[in-house]
């Protein structure tokens, strides 16, 4: 299914202040997440033992879906973070990190922790 993901920048998921006051296992909680709407959480065939593969022309990403019903069909938010990053990039000279074009698959794979994204990243 495609969909469009926004990085956000939200209060209560601020990777700084999770990183100076929280631990790996908050940091992903907190961050490793996209919200969507109720909605498009029925059409995927969500429950909250999958997560969602989130793949762009720039990488792709696992993260956990929350249902929130303030957030348009066909859209995800997700909070600006390390994991956001893995699907943004540069295009025609600007940071894309609105409107991000991904094709979205539901996964029984794990999302990746701080320290295991980092590896996966330097093997790259």
């Amino acid at each position: 299914m495609e969909m469009l993901v926004n990085t956000v920048r939200m209060i209560d998921n601020d990777q700084a202040k999770e990183y100076s006051e929280g631990d790996n296992n908050t940091l992903t909680e907190k961050l490793a997440i996209g919200l969507i709407n109720p909605e498009d959480f029925k059409n995927l065939n969500l429950t909250q033992s999958l997560n969602l593969k989130l793949i762009s022309n720039f990488g792709s990403v696992i993260i956990k879906a929350l249902q929130d019903k303030n957030v348009p069909l066909g859209t995800i938010n997700m909070p600006v973070s390390i994991w956001a990053n893995q699907i943004t990039g540069i295009e025609n000279h600007e940071l894309l990190y609105k409107n991000i074009k991904v094709n979205v698959e539901v996964t029984r794979d794990s999302v990746l922790g701080l320290k295991e994204l980092i590896n996966s990243i330097k093997e790259k």
